[in-house]
């Protein structure tokens, strides 16, 4: 549970037809004005990426620095179930009825930066995301889709949809191979980025992540980007975990970003 002094809220951005309920937490001692940070955090529904053990370890280290950080909904998750299903094979089904749920995260994503900024919530240049397993495929995605955010971290996150048994009927489906996050290598590169993996993680596939670092690495090298860092672990955790030590690894490197 979050257990650092701090305000928690919610409240409602209109976007299009519908609207994004965003989770809010501000330290109960801020950093001045033009010094604090935001965080937005991924890892399903909004409540849980905030406040369940591990998957809150990030944004508890920025408030406690005293920097807010904030999340929503997941499409399929919490509010956003529909009648296509729940978790991921909601989005699955979502994705083969002809919707896209990962360009509307970041369509989503997009319109909660543009309302942040908007009221003095964050500034363009100390936003960063971070997100675990399909949490982190979303943060990664938004943080290659909007260069307001300076830096991102993925914890044993999903990078090849086609790696999921959810999506294992659907791998030969041309649509399914753009959902690769290498193919956003390009604009990966220019950001700061942290990634870390088991390095036996049969569920969202080690390879795979460990092929979008060396995707990476050769954008950066060839385009003689010095800009950002890439930060890239492979560890002894077993199957689909982080240990409690990654996540706060992969927060400082993230405050190392904004200060």
């Amino acid at each position: 549970m979050f257990n650092i002094s701090h305000h928690s809220s919610e409240f409602s951005i209109p976007h299009g037809d519908d609207s994004i309920d965003v989770r809010f937490h501000t330290p109960n001692a801020p950093k001045p004005d033009g010094e604090r940070a935001l965080l937005l955090s991924f890892a399903g529904e909004k409540q849980s990426s905030l406040t369940a053990d591990r998957f809150s370890l990030v944004a508890q280290e920025f408030v406690s620095h005293g920097h807010a950080a904030l999340s929503f909904d997941l499409p399929n998750h919490g509010d956003q179930v529909d009648e296509h299903g729940e978790g991921i094979t909601g989005m699955r089904n979502a994705l083969v009825a002809g919707e896209d749920p990962f360009q509307l995260f970041v369509d989503r994503g997009r319109a909660v930066i543009d309302y942040c900024l908007d009221r003095g919530l964050a500034t363009s240049d100390r936003i960063v995301v971070c997100g675990t397993s399909r949490g982190g495929y979303m943060a990664l995605r938004l943080l290659a889709a909007d260069a307001r955010i300076r830096a991102g971290a993925g914890f044993a996150p999903v990078t090849d949809w086609r790696d999921l048994d959810e999506f294992r009927r659907d791998r030969e489906r041309q649509d399914m191979a753009l959902l690769n996050l290498s193919t956003q290598a390009a604009n990966l590169a220019e950001r700061a980025v942290f990634l870390v993996i088991g390095h036996g993680d049969d569920r969202v596939n080690t390879a795979s992540c460990c092929q979008l670092f060396v995707d990476i690495q050769q954008e950066r090298k060839q385009r003689d980007i010095r800009q950002g860092a890439v930060d890239f672990y492979c560890t002894d955790d077993p199957g689909h975990s982080c240990g409690r030590a990654w996540y706060q690894k992969g927060a400082e490197f993230l405050l190392e970003q904004i200060t």
